[in-house]
């Protein structure tokens, strides 16, 4: 072993091995189970720092168990990532000066698919860096062959139940990626807008009423003004007519309770392009039409303005309607603004036919769920609090995108049929262009990577998973879809625990992204520290639903952690190894050995990794280097030391893997992942070690505080207490001290005394320093006695203040008293 701890020798091929030797292939009939299905990463991308810390912490989770004795599984895939990859491969097209259509469904479908092949190649390369135990015999794709019977399978059961419906709703546009998108991949972002104060005239009158509006381009679709019917001001309007400022024709003016009264003027147009103006018209039989197109420019229904782009129309009817004296003025607010979670793009509200699934059953499904004795916990708990209060708003999911790459969604067409089925019914049917939405697929991953409908070996073995790890920002996207969707296909819950983690954030707790360019590459990182360090300051930083403040500062610790457990194993590997009962130093060393596996233990059932690293940081430093190590140094024997040193390589092994392997094979010859967790005893008369320590401590500390050289022997001993031979020995090689039965300088620690014969040299700087301090002690006396026979300050003094004189001159005596009586 080298004098210095390398990470590049350490981690080399060493994965490769793991792999090679199947350690992480599940076994096909598991008895005692631990199953994780990794949270599929998009195949567009490289993976992130955020990636990395779940891997991490779903390994160490597989390694723990495994050591155990569970049968793991850690199931590794890959999402297809439906409107991401089309974009990527649509971009790199345009590059050749070619679209989509231009190729054709099936040959664009094919670039997608080579794509992906290449993605993945390098994501795979990623994980085998980052050292996790995957077992790629199983390995899945959403998007693959299985996956393809699975999704069509589960959407005809949905229908078969009357879950799934086609209809023309008001849906989420992304006019960027020219898709319907669902409401949860809209983010809604304050955006500052013009505020518009317009005159709608009342039907035969000169009166009018001013309703103030942000989408004044969408003003050709009004239908209606709507009053909250508790407003006072303009309740007696319902039921008439005003004209509309832009087309002149008649809109009706109705009432209803989603009026706002304090927004704007308090009435409010109710025009299409707007979700809230849907339901509105729904409600009172009213219907508009779009006067915006799937670009976002207005259409033919605003025949002066066609093919101008929505937010450059807002300015030129602004300034139409301002001519004809019908625009009272523009306020700047500032209001909320959707935007696609995929393209950044505002989004728009069209009205289009599309294929929905009812909420309402499952949504009560999972509620239900989550209030019985077998319902899913979560960690932290309060994410299923959340998660209820998220379906208690829930709408209907819009199940259908407007893309090629993706589920084609299993409804063939004929004349004025339609057949939901997942083979075409013959000769003539047209399957639906459509696909699904990306997390409909992913939603059933629990069940359908492990086998449904197809095959149920893996299930019956690995079904409900143990635990899924994943961000809390995926918790309504992701957990929740797996949630109901294996209750309704399964009949149960889909996992038995979710650990939801933060984010992660730079030094000034800034989120991580390319436009701060702050964002880390995880693999550059694990060129310059190795993978172990990486884990360490990522899992050792973790807590449920907390996010992670990374630096640089964090990764040298953990490297220093390793650098030091390569020292201590280099160390004892040359002890001599000839065979030795253990003695009480040794037992001591394994009851310390025994509480860090029960810390550890504990911890990892509530996934407090964060206490988990302060132990094993405290344990390495603290009782394994600075005490064992340096106690054994007193003796020649180290082969049960050796022993205890296997003991924690295999104990540190799920949070420090390559090093832990690295070093039980070159110092034992043996596979680490082939052995189980230890046994470790637990010796409660521990006395004898802590007593040894104490006075060492105390020793050094004096040697330290009265700058006595280590050349000259500090002579002690140990009032009223006996020590043996042994004890003394070790106290003495540690402390470079000699036993001399003396009463010179008694110094008091928590359980002894102990006398110290001081060096001639340091009992004159002693003497020179005590009266220096009598000189002091008399001074002060003086000035007290003083202050206190003064009759102006007896009277005129808060008799506070004349109590902390009196006070003062009393410890001032006693101090004086003391030094005295030594003399």
């Amino acid at each position: 072993m080298k004098n210095k701890y390398d990470f590049k020798i350490v981690e080399n091929n060493r994965y490769e091995k793991w792999q090679k030797k199947g350690f992480f292939i599940a076994p096909k009939n598991a008895k005692k189970p631990f199953s994780i299905i990794t949270p599929p990463p998009n195949v567009t991308g490289q993976l992130h720092l955020g990636h990395s810390w779940n891997a991490f912490i779903q390994d160490s989770l597989i390694r723990f168990h495994k050591l155990k004795g569970y049968d793991t599984l850690l199931l590794p895939s890959v999402d297809h990532a439906g409107i991401a990859t089309q974009a990527k491969v649509e971009e790199n097209l345009a590059k050749q000066n070619l679209s989509k259509f231009d190729l054709g469904r099936e040959k664009f479908i094919q670039k997608c698919y080579q794509w992906k092949e290449k993605q993945y190649l390098k994501i795979k390369e990623q994980w085998y860096k980052l050292g996790i135990c995957y077992d790629f015999s199983k390995e899945r794709f959403t998007l693959d062959e299985k996956a393809q019977i699975a999704v069509s399978h589960f959407f005809v059961k949905l229908w078969e139940k009357n879950l799934i419906y086609r209809g023309e709703k008001a849906i989420n546009w992304d006019i960027k990626l020219q898709t319907a998108i669902s409401n949860i991949e809209v983010i809604n972002k304050p955006v500052e807008q013009k505020m518009y104060y317009l005159k709608y005239f009342l039907e035969n009158s000169h009166k009018f009423v001013i309703v103030a509006t942000t989408r004044i381009e969408t003003i050709s679709s009004d239908v209606a003004l709507a009053i909250n019917p508790k407003d006072k001001r303009y309740s007696h309007l319902i039921g008439k007519k005003a004209i509309n400022p832009l087309t002149k024709k008649l809109i009706e003016i109705i009432g209803d309770s989603n009026v706002s009264v304090d927004f704007g003027s308090g009435i409010m147009k109710v025009s299409a392009h707007s979700i809230i103006d849907f339901e509105i018209m729904e409600k009172h039989n009213l219907d508009a039409k779009d006067c915006i197109d799937n670009f976002g420019n207005l259409n033919e229904n605003v025949p002066e303005f066609k093919g101008v782009n929505r937010f450059l129309a807002r300015d030129l009817i602004a300034k139409k309607l301002e001519k004809e004296e019908l625009l009272v003025k523009i306020e700047t607010v500032i209001s909320n603004v959707g935007f696609s979670q995929r393209s950044n793009e505002i989004i728009e509200i069209l009205k289009k036919p599309q294929w929905f699934l009812k909420m309402d059953k499952l949504s009560q499904s999972l509620v239900s769920h989550l209030d019985s004795k077998d319902k899913i916990r979560f960690y932290p708990q309060n994410f299923e609090k959340n998660l209820k209060k998220w379906f208690e708003k829930i709408h209907d999911w819009t199940l259908s995108r407007q893309l090629w790459w993706g589920h084609r969604i299993p409804v063939w067409y004929k004349n004025n049929q339609f057949k939901v089925q997942i083979n075409s019914p013959g000769p003539g049917w047209i399957q639906d262009e459509d696909v699904l939405d990306t997390w409909f697929s992913s939603g059933i991953s629990a069940f359908a990577f492990l086998g449904w409908p197809q095959n149920y070996e893996l299930i019956k073995s690995y079904f409900p998973t143990s635990l899924l790890v994943t961000g809390w920002d995926i918790l309504f996207f992701w957990v929740a879809r797996m949630y109901f969707s294996s209750l309704f296909a399964m009949g149960e819950k889909p996992f038995n625990k979710v650990l939801l983690h933060g984010l992660i954030r730079d030094e000034q707790g800034r989120k991580m992204s390319k436009s701060l360019g702050n964002g880390l590459d995880p693999m550059e990182i694990i060129e310059k520290y190795g993978s172990d360090a990486l884990r360490q300051t990522l899992i050792f930083n973790s807590s449920p639903g907390k996010d992670i403040r990374f630096s640089l500062e964090k990764l040298n610790s953990a490297w220093n952690l390793n650098n030091k457990l390569w020292n201590i194993a280099k160390y004892i590997a040359n002890l001599d190894n000839s065979f030795a009962k253990p003695d009480f130093i040794d037992l001591w060393m394994e009851n310390k050995i025994h509480n860090l596996k029960h810390e550890i233990a504990k911890n990892i059932k509530k996934y407090n990794f964060s206490i988990i690293g302060t132990e094993i940081n405290n344990f390495i430093y603290g009782e394994f280097s600075s005490r064992y190590v340096e106690l054994i140094k007193t003796r020649k024997n180290g082969f049960y030391a050796r022993k205890l040193l296997k003991k924690i390589l295999i104990i540190l092994h799920p949070f420090i893997p390559f090093l832990t392997d690295f070093l039980i094979e070159k110092i034992f010859k043996i596979e680490l992942l082939e052995q189980k967790m230890p046994r470790i005893k637990s010796f409660k008369n521990s006395e004898q070690v802590e007593n040894i320590l104490e006075i060492i401590d105390s020793l050094r500390a004096q040697r330290e505080k009265f700058q006595i050289s280590k050349k000259l022997i500090l002579e002690y001993c140990i009032i009223d207490k006996n020590f043996t031979k042994d004890e003394i020995n070790i106290i003495n090689k540690l402390t470079f001290g000699k036993w001399t039965e003396n009463n010179e300088l008694i110094i008091k620690t928590k359980n002894f005394k102990i006398a110290i014969k001081v060096p001639d040299n340091f009992k004159k700087e002693q003497e020179q320093r005590e009266l220096k301090e009598i000189k002091f002690l008399k001074n002060e006396i003086l000035r007290a006695e003083n202050i206190l026979s003064n009759e102006n300050f007896l009277k005129k003094a808060p008799k506070t203040k004349v109590d902390l004189e009196r006070s003062k001159l009393q410890k001032l005596k006693e101090k004086l008293d003391f030094y005295h009586q030594k003399k």
